[in-house]
């Protein structure tokens, strides 16, 4: 075991160790690729984690908004938050939680004099997450000329007419507040829609008289049912929801749209945009999982103490983030695992080519050459997942992905070549002995 502990560890750095895998079997080659790739899973994690703090410290104008607004000299309008259950609120001055619209430095300028620093935008919306959203439908056209009609106009087109438009939605950034009336409208609607639509009405009522549901999920129901049955689908507005939510607004109205430089706090989540003094952009999201209830910054604290704090809640949503980019970067890591192996099979048939055309045949078959390769591989993926983590510190996060597997593939590439020199050198050492002795 000792013995085979020393060759896996070692072949990268002995010319002879590595010859050795010749006499071993395909394993060897298998187990150094699985580590390659849990090295480069393990450093893309990293690179997504590990510098963000030192990103975030780099940022001075955005720590100085997320100070102003969690940690505002004056404390009369410093956001007192509170964390619940993993949810996000706050007090106000008589103690109340609150889930409400708070801040919007895109919509009041009195909000960015008070918070925004350096051109970040700032938005506190602790409304939750399936609040419903005000929107309105209208339809444009398909033929470049974007003719814009609403969406009643459009229902009284020909079906041929119809096909020159795209249903769409505008959302106001208003919460959607389903009256009695408006519920009403809506169960008039579906009962004169069709048979189905009438009978599921009639089940959700049932449910309501029989105290199954409350009346604000009643209401919530009827709108749902008139809404996919009045409107075509809104997948591309709304991946878990078949109605629009307020929370998208924000997605719609700015992300989507191409705005960084801002801080969005929701009740169950974070996200943000900023940009280093180094010139790295960074997007961002957090979640509340891991912080305990209570107060984010008691009253009366020091403001150089509450600063402090204002930052560690930052960064510890985002540390709670890393479940999610485990998760996705192992997704891609699987996907990208066939370009590695090819990476190792190009790498071996490359050095076997060049040993053939320089006439080396101490190397008797690509296979062979496969099991030497093999050797490096595990030290390959350890050096590009330690260049992933440094070199996150300095670039933006789209060279991340891309860097270790060149990093690796160049490492693989070069140490494969030496493996070449070294082999054709002996070689060439060897056939001078030869003549030598024929000689003599």
């Amino acid at each position: 075991m000792k013995k085979w502990f020393r060759f896996f560890s070692l072949g990268f750095f002995s010319h002879n160790m590595s010859k050795e895998s010749v006499k071993r079997g395909y394993t060897n080659v298998f187990l150094g690729f699985i580590l390659a790739l849990t090295l480069l899973y393990a450093s893309l994690v990293g690179a997504e984690m590990l510098p963000f703090g030192t990103h975030y410290q780099n940022s001075p104008d955005f720590t100085a908004t997320v100070h102003a607004v969690l940690a505002n000299v004056d404390v009369d309008k410093r956001v007192l938050a509170e964390i619940s259950d993993g949810s996000l609120g706050v007090k106000n001055s008589e103690g109340e939680y609150l889930k409400d619209l708070l801040i919007n430095t895109f919509e009041s300028e009195a909000d960015k004099d008070t918070y925004s620093v350096g051109g970040y935008n700032v938005i506190v919306d602790l409304r939750p997450a399936d609040t419903l959203a005000e929107f309105e439908a209208y339809c444009l056209s398909n033929d470049g000329k974007n003719t814009e009609i609403s969406y009643q106009d459009y229902l009284t087109l020909s079906d041929v007419a119809k096909l020159n438009f795209d249903f769409k939605l505008r959302y106001t950034g208003r919460e959607l507040v389903l009256s009695d009336e408006l519920v009403n409208e809506y169960r008039e609607f579906v009962n004169g829609f069709n048979d189905e639509s009438k009978a599921e009405a009639e089940r959700i009522a049932n449910e309501l008289s029989q105290n199954k549901i409350t009346k604000a999920e009643y209401n919530r129901e009827i709108y749902q049912l008139y809404f996919t049955n009045y409107y075509p689908s809104i997948e591309i507005y709304e991946s878990t929801s078949k109605v629009p939510l307020l929370r998208n607004y924000y997605l719609h109205e700015y992300i989507s749209k191409g705005v960084d430089n801002y801080l969005f706090i929701f009740d169950d989540y974070i996200t943000g945009s900023f940009k280093t003094e180094r010139e790295i952009d960074i997007q961002f999201y957090g979640f509340y999982s891991d912080f305990e209830n209570g107060p984010l910054i008691q009253e009366g604290t020091e403001q150089d103490e509450a600063n402090s704090l204002a930052d560690s809640f930052i960064k510890e949503s985002f540390r709670a983030n890393w479940i999610v980019n485990a998760y996705v970067y192992g997704v891609n890591v699987i996907s990208l695992a066939p370009f590695i192996a090819l990476m190792l099979l190009v790498a071996a048939l490359l050095s076997y080519s060049i040993l053939k055309l320089l006439g080396v045949e101490s190397v008797l078959s690509l296979g062979a050459m496969l099991k030497i390769i093999g050797s490096f591989v595990w030290f390959s993926g350890f050096v590009a997942a330690v260049f992933a983590v440094i070199i996150a510190f300095f670039v933006n996060k789209s060279a991340i992905t891309a860097l270790p597997l060149v990093m690796f593939f160049a490492v693989l590439t070069i140490r494969s070549i030496v493996f070449v020199i070294k082999e054709n050198k002996l070689h060439i050492e060897q056939s001078k002995q030869q003549a030598e002795q024929v000689e003599v």
